[in-house]
């Protein structure tokens, strides 16, 4: 059944209004909407709980939103959505932890399962018997799952119109992992795990009424897994004025790497610049370093630090003035999915950006005119040293990036996309 076919029982005084395209979108007004999630999306120091906190803050001022999702009511995190309106309901249950022998044991028996890891690993029952009663109780509008694995709980809810907000398209992620996965055992078992994400989201988006993907490129991913969903692309955005450039010199020859570190796909992309790309250009810099700042930074990350051009600082409560006191920003990403806030951030500060084309994967950004494109080590270390010598360049790139964001990714306009594709899929009666 097509989202369109569901009606409201309840009265939201629209009822004089004969299509909802003609509805101005601040009279639009959900009664009641569940939103599910691992986590509670704060604080606001991963990109994740960056683009899933901004829209719905905005979106919580104009409906009734409850956001169920593993935590606890004593946290900061539950508090800071209580004050944004988001009214959390914490699951007890925690998501199984990834160490250990147990974590090695789970995997091998995940073999075995027809689901993949990443949705066996955040299933549970207590969290399933929670969304149940809330909806009962609650009766609600809609439900928006906030990453794909978690369709997985909502599938049977056939009678409330369920949409899926894919942060990134997992299938294409876990194809990258196995492209660049050199031992032979692990490049094995990823291979297994990326066809069951893939029979997985193929599923998923026939369970649900509609999906909002993050770029052009992921909506068409979608529509050839269900040709017939309603998905609507909500990118990426960035806080204007919290992110807004500081006049102080950046030092001269330093790089930065901003990004969550227990995410593999960052750890990925640090590995590879400090192995491959930042011996390159210390060959004709040799006083060049980096900082790599994000939370969790496993051992082997953390090593790195011991190197004298390293700098692993860890989680910071403000990336700002680590932003701001390097000469480039740097994102040299192998392995993800979806769009990168980090880019949009350092763009919003009028940095120059050196990025893969995988990091800038669905941005609408130019090489050379906003952004520097480089997709193997000696392209990047090339792109690096052209900005450290020319500063007149890293001022015109710095300047149009803060322009595109100023144009596209600001989070209000974001929000109200979102607001108009979430009506668009609630027939009022």
């Amino acid at each position: 059944m097509r989202a369109g076919n569901f009606g409201l029982e309840r009265n939201l005084c629209l009822d004089q209004v004969p299509s909802l395209e003609c509805v101005p979108i601040c009279r639009i007004r959900f009664l009641c909407r569940i939103n599910v999630a691992e986590e509670f999306p704060h604080p606001l120091d991963s990109g994740k709980r960056i683009r899933t906190y901004n829209p719905l803050s905005r979106l919580a001022a104009k409906c009734e939103l409850h956001y169920l999702a593993y935590g606890a009511s004593a946290s900061e995190s539950f508090a800071a959505l209580q004050a944004a309106g988001m009214n959390p309901i914490p699951v007890a249950a925690a998501v199984w932890p990834q160490l250990g022998a147990l974590f090695y044991l789970r995997l091998l028996t995940n073999l075995l399962s027809s689901y993949p890891y990443i949705v066996s690993r955040h299933y549970s029952k207590a969290f399933q018997t929670e969304l149940e009663k809330t909806v009962a109780a609650l009766r609600p509008d809609l439900i928006m799952c906030e990453w794909t694995p978690y369709a997985i709980f909502v599938k049977e809810l056939t009678h409330v119109p369920r949409i899926v907000v894919a942060h990134n398209m997992e299938q294409r992620i876990w194809q990258r992992y196995y492209e660049h996965e050199e031992s032979a055992l692990k490049r094995w078992y990823i291979g297994r795990q990326m066809t069951k994400v893939a029979s997985f989201e193929r599923r998923a988006f026939n369970w649900v009424e509609g999906a909002v993907a993050v770029s052009d490129a992921e909506s068409g991913e979608i529509k050839t897994l269900n040709p017939s969903l309603p998905v609507a692309v909500v990118d990426n955005g960035v806080d204007l004025s919290y992110f807004a450039p500081i006049p102080d010199e950046p030092k001269q020859e330093s790089l930065v790497f901003v990004g969550v570190m227990h995410w593999r796909p960052n750890q990925d992309a640090v590995g590879y610049f400090i192995e491959e790309i930042l011996p390159l250009v210390r060959q004709r810099r040799p006083q060049v370093s980096i900082v790599v700042v994000g939370q969790n930074p496993p051992p082997h990350i953390k090593k790195l630090d011991s190197l004298p051009e390293v700098c692993i600082v860890g989680r910071v409560d403000d990336v700002r003035p680590y932003v701001e006191a390097a000469t480039v920003y740097v994102v040299p990403l192998r392995i993800g999915g979806g769009t990168r806030l980090k880019i949009l951030e350092a763009l919003a500060m009028k940095k120059a950006v050196v990025s893969t084309s995988v990091g800038a994967e669905g941005l609408d950004v130019t090489d050379g005119k906003n952004i520097m494109l480089a997709d193997t080590a000696a392209d990047f270390a090339a792109r690096i040293e052209l900005l450290f010598s020319n500063a007149e360049l890293r001022r015109q790139l710095g300047n149009a990036g803060r322009r595109l964001v100023k144009e596209r990714y600001g989070w209000d306009r974001l929000a109200d996309k979102l607001e108009a594709f979430l009506s668009s899929l609630v027939s009022v009666k």
